[in-house]
């Protein structure tokens, strides 16, 4: 062993010692840190601030600005429950002098009124400031007792993510014990040449920096310590993606022929005429089946454009030249509806179709099991049970996995091992940018369906206030006396303490009673048995139910033509593709349909946002917006995506900083592909804790 490689190991044994090695961190504090994922050194220095808190010169409430996490020190003048309504909701106001600000807690114990009432001293109260009817409110703020002058009055303090449990300054003083104890201890991972190009702070540098500022950052740019370890996160992730793909190009795969009267013979069974775009990607497809490598291709294509379809084709094409077709989906109710479309093609063409998921009977599971692994089922469905260790292949040819943003690379990787080197088309109804497309599967080629089956009539969507609820339910009434049917999207399954929003078990109490009694409705969200989602969905398919009140369940997989409303609560609680995809859900058929959003409070920003779903329904687009307004993490589910967290990285943001990490990722691994061999001892420690890292996601996915 290297000498840089000895101290690389010591190094990595420093940083994975236990949170329990830290002064003052007990059995206690250490379940609660646990709790929040955080069980070594490593993942305390890496548990970066979410902000700052400008303690220097007394902030006043006068000067504060709604719209952004604050922090301030003040009396408290009065408090109490107050009623809204049917709930009582706990109210304190606090002053400064130069100004009043309300706190609310929509769910309380009795704690907090034992902890408030006839409080005499002075608390820090930090939250996110709102504006509603001219006055300054918080919610749930978090309060910390000051008694005198502390430590940390006239500084720059770091704002983290709540460990419960923890208050906010005992987490900084186990923040301020790692960083001086072992930050010396962290190795550097850049290579010398890169961060000297790029003007990098070394690693420990960044981390005294980002803990510990001695200035607040200036809005909109990020600290040199920030920039240092996004550079590193982006990098990384490129590096892994240049070599997955160069690994890739080694390979070979199974070239599949053409059989065109097979294929003349399914285009009979087609009740529609493929579009432009369909056929297009068909060609592009078919290509990649005839070459000598495996097929590793991006199908993505807005809600309602034939995906499915195909997917399915393209499945044939492997089943007619003698292999099997698996088809993943994230959920058992999209796995079901692949089914229901696909049956039918099979049984024609006479070909064994089975599906697969965790909620079969032993003995069921263990038949369908062995007919996929002799060959006998030709085309199988399925949810994660297909990655399942017990599953094998006979002569796995393709592997489809659909929502890909729902999965992480090492699910895509685990199924396209059951096979040799089996072709893999993966597809997303999330449009993703082409150049986020190209940063985060940049193994993959990209196929777009960018045009709508004909005839199909644009869903009219319209952002309700709170009060207009019963011009909603109006539109609702007449409708269901059309034969029509409908949704309600509520945010929670049931009542929370942490929020005043509605939720699916109250509402459909509620709505069965007093608003709609007459009329069948059936509830639906994540936490049902298997077998329970699927009776009431095939219930709704019947009609034997009207109205479906869920969560975002409904997101994907579902397909009803006689569903023609989708109402929305609390949309401003979603990212707007993922509101595009709840609205995906109705216009199905050649009826005239609703998207209904009704939001209560946000302000002007979230009126504004919302309006972008009454002017377009291209989910391009929509992408697009919601991508710069939320980042790349909530549109395409980063922290599944199985290589890295991208914790810090901000893909819009940091549009700059990816594409020199991009380059440095191709630059270096043109001049040494060796780099993530042993040679380089840093960057392999780097790469593999990142493996480990996925490894754990797939396990617990």
């Amino acid at each position: 062993m290297s000498g840089q490689e000895l101290n690389t190991s010591l190094s990595d044994l420093a940083l994975q010692q236990p949170v329990t090695s830290v002064k003052g961190v007990g059995p206690r504090l250490e379940k609660f840190l646990r709790a929040r994922g955080i069980t070594t050194i490593e993942d305390i220095l890496f548990n970066l601030p979410l902000g700052y808190l400008d303690q220097r010169g007394g902030l006043k409430i006068s000067g504060l600005r709604p719209g952004e996490y604050v922090s301030f020190v003040a009396t408290l003048v009065n408090a109490g429950e107050v009623r809204y309504r049917r709930r009582r909701v706990f109210e304190a106001v606090f002053t400064d002098g130069s100004g009043l600000v309300t706190a609310k807690w929509f769910h309380y114990g009795s704690w907090l009124s034992q902890r408030l009432r006839g409080f005499k001293g002075k608390l820090r109260v930090s939250g996110t400031l709102r504006l509603f009817g001219g006055k300054l409110e918080v919610h749930h703020p978090e309060l910390e007792e000051v008694e005198g002058a502390t430590e940390e009055d006239g500084a720059v303090v770091p704002r983290y993510s709540p460990v419960p449990g923890i208050p906010p300054r005992t987490y900084r003083r186990i923040i301020d014990q790692v960083v001086e104890m072992y930050v010396p201890h962290v190795p550097e991972t850049l290579p010398p040449a890169v961060r000297d190009y790029f003007k990098l702070l070394d690693l420990q540098a960044a981390l005294r920096q980002v803990h510990f500022p001695t200035e607040m950052p200036d809005r909109g740019e990020l600290s040199p310590g920030l920039r240092r370890l996004v550079f590193e996160e982006l990098f990384f992730l490129e590096l892994q993606i240049v070599r997955g793909k160069e690994e890739l190009s080694r390979r070979t795969g199974h070239a599949m022929t053409l059989d065109r009267d097979f294929l003349r013979r399914v285009g009979r069974l087609l009740p529609f005429t493929l579009t432009k775009a369909q056929r297009r990607v068909m060609r592009e497809i078919a290509a990649d089946l005839a070459g000598g490598r495996p097929m590793n291709r991006l199908l993505q294509g807005d809600v309602g454009c034939g995906k499915t379809i195909v997917a399915l084709l393209t499945a044939l094409i492997v089943i007619a030249n003698g292999f099997q077709a698996a088809v993943m989906a994230p959920t058992e109710i999209l796995a079901h509806q692949h089914l229901v479309n696909m049956e039918p093609y099979a049984r024609a063409l006479d070909i064994p179709l089975t599906l697969l998921t965790s909620r079969l009977r032993a003995r069921e599971k263990q038949s369908r099991t062995e007919a996929i692994a002799s060959g006998e089922a030709r085309l199988v469905i399925g949810t994660h049970a297909l990655i399942q260790e017990a599953v094998a292949f006979h002569r796995l040819g393709l592997v489809i996995i659909d929502e890909q943003h729902r999965f992480g690379v090492m699910q895509r990787l685990a199924l396209r091992r059951k096979g040799g080197s089996p072709h893999v088309l993966v597809m997303t109804a999330t449009p993703i940018p082409r150049t986020l497309a190209m940063t985060l599967y940049g193994d993959l080629e990209v196929s777009v369906i960018d045009e709508l089956p004909p005839g199909r009539i644009p869903v009219e969507t319209r952002v309700i206030e709170a009060e207009e609820r019963g011009r909603v339910y109006e539109v609702l009434r007449r409708e269901f006396a059309a034969g029509h049917q409908a949704y309600i999207i509520y945010p929670l399954v049931e009542e929370s303490e942490k929020s005043d929003l509605k939720d699916v078990t109250t509402m459909t109490d509620h709505l069965r009673r007093q608003v709609f009694p007459g009329i069948g409705i059936a509830m639906l969200h994540g936490r049902m048995p298997a077998e329970e989602k699927q009776e009431i969905m095939e219930a709704f398919v019947a009609k034997r139910v009207n109205l479906l009140v869920a969560t975002t369940v409904i997101e994907v997989g579902i397909d009803v033509p006689d569903a023609t409303v989708m109402v929305i609560e609390h949309p401003e609680r979603f990212g707007l593709s993922q509101l595009h995809q709840l609205r995906g859900r109705v216009g199905r058929g050649g009826d005239r349909s609703f998207c209904f959003l009704i939001h209560e409070g946000g302000g002007l920003e979230t009126r504004q946002r919302l309006a972008v779903m009454e002017e377009t329904n291209d989910g391009f687009r929509i992408a697009e917006e919601d991508l710069r307004l939320r980042g790349p993490g909530e549109l395409i589910g980063l922290r599944q995506h199985g290589i890295t967290d991208l914790r810090l990285a901000d893909l819009v943001r940091d549009a700059t900083i990816l594409a020199d990490a991009r380059r440095a990722a191709l630059a270096l691994f043109e001049k040494d592909p060796e780099i993530v061999k042993p040679a380089h001892a840093a960057i392999r420690a780097k790469i593999e804790r990142q493996s480990r890292r996925a490894a754990e996601l797939l396990e617990t996915s």
